[in-house]
């Protein structure tokens, strides 16, 4: 029990070991600053600070990364070091395209499949990396496929949970030239996973692992992975678009990942590449199908007959304790009436020291909000509009 117990805290000490957690790092950290960057030009202020970025890729990663740490190691899913350590190499690879959408197990995982299964035999006269080799030539192909397939489910659960969680406005234009909001949903997700390595320290028993992997004993090694996703939404708000992702995602990972296990328990792991193919397949095309309507469906956040929309809501400011909600229309302040985001900011200048707004929610209804003003809160109650004149890109970039 010692001697597993050692093990297991020796193999967490590989997950610092491995360049690609810094990488992750770095990356969450870039991508934090270029998003305070754009926001402050499009905005003049930052809406979440960087250190959101880290907070929400960190902690929902370790909660779901646990969780099917037990579910693989107990099911006997099995990598060999060689195979991780390339597929951290593609991992690295993919992310200095910058691109969070290819940031990702699916792509990453499908590039150490092809290499494992058509690579020709090399020799490079470097010890480690001759090992690593060895192990990608006798990789078990039908666990790299069950490993992308248990991504896609995750990947799947955490858009579901917190996938639309602190989105970030943007100002675009439309197709048609004008100016119009949305929302950037944009996300690292760090996933530490406790993976078995072939090797002398957990014993196998008659319960453990649950899957025939023809191995008698193993090392466990803590590994980073990332989840990288990127969608700019403007046809609604982003909640709905992100979760009808997320589902599509895990019904899609649920299906490969029972053919995945069949595979592994058929001994037909040659015939992953399937697998592999209909995940890369599938997420693009999920991907092109959801930007595709982007484009066909008119945009949520562009001008009214009647008020403004809320495009943002900067925490702990003056709105955001006023309960009022991304998405809702404001259709007068302190008795005057909202036709452009301009009105706004001059009936607020009516009155500096209090605040009266008919807001028309989701389901059509008008109520009233209000507050007293102070000298030290946000001049503009730290609400944001869709400005057609400060509008720039023609597309999210990211």
């Amino acid at each position: 029990m010692l001697d597993q117990i050692i093990e297991i805290l020796k193999g967490t000490s590989w997950f610092f070991l491995n360049p690609l957690f810094y990488f992750i790092l770095l990356f969450i950290g870039i991508h934090a600053v270029t998003r305070v960057k754009r926001e402050r030009s499009d905005f003049y202020v930052r809406v979440h600070d960087v250190m959101d970025d880290f907070v929400r890729g960190i902690l929902p990663g370790l909660v779901i990364g646990l969780v099917f740490s037990i579910l693989s190691v107990f099911a006997g899913l099995f990598l060999p070091l060689g195979i991780i350590a390339v597929m951290s190499l593609f991992y690295i690879i993919l992310g200095l395209t910058l691109r969070k959408n290819v940031l990702n197990p699916v792509f990453a995982g499908a590039f150490t499949y092809i290499s494992a299964a058509y690579l020709p035999p090399i020799e490079t006269g470097v010890g480690f990396v001759d090992a690593w080799l060895v192990d990608l030539q006798g990789a078990p192909l039908g666990m790299i496929a069950l490993l992308v397939a248990m991504f896609l489910v995750m990947e799947g659960i955490l858009l579901i949970s917190v996938g639309s969680d602190n989105t970030s406005p943007i100002l675009l234009r439309g197709k048609r030239g004008k100016g119009i909001g949305a929302h950037v949903v944009s996300r690292i997700w760090l996933v530490p996973m406790f993976i078995l390595v072939p090797g002398t320290a957990v014993a196998s028993t008659s319960w453990f692992p649950l899957l025939q992997i023809g191995e008698s004993s193993f090392s466990v090694a803590l590994v980073p992975f990332a989840i990288g996703f990127h969608h700019a939404v403007s046809q609604s708000l982003p909640g709905p678009i992100v979760k009808a992702f997320g589902f599509r995602t895990l019904a899609l990972g649920i299906i490969l990942w029972m053919g995945a296990i069949g595979l592994v328990y058929f001994d037909l792991q040659g015939y992953g590449i399937a697998v592999i193919g209909l995940a890369v397949v599938g997420r693009s095309a999920l991907m092109l199908y959801y930007r595709k309507l982007e484009v066909e469906q008119a945009p949520y956040f562009s001008a009214l007959n009647e008020g403004i929309r809320i495009l943002g809501i900067i925490p702990s400011s003056p709105a955001a304790k006023m309960k009022v909600s991304i998405g809702e229309r404001i259709i007068r302040v302190n008795g005057q009436r909202m036709d452009r985001v301009e009105d706004f900011y001059k009936a607020l200048q009516s009155n500096a020291a209090f605040c009266k707004l008919d807001v028309l929610d989701y389901n059509g209804e008008v109520r009233f909000v209000q507050r007293s003003l102070y000298e030290d809160e946000h001049h503009e109650l730290g609400l944001l509009f869709a400005q057609p004149e400060k509008a720039k890109r023609k597309r999210a970039i990211g």
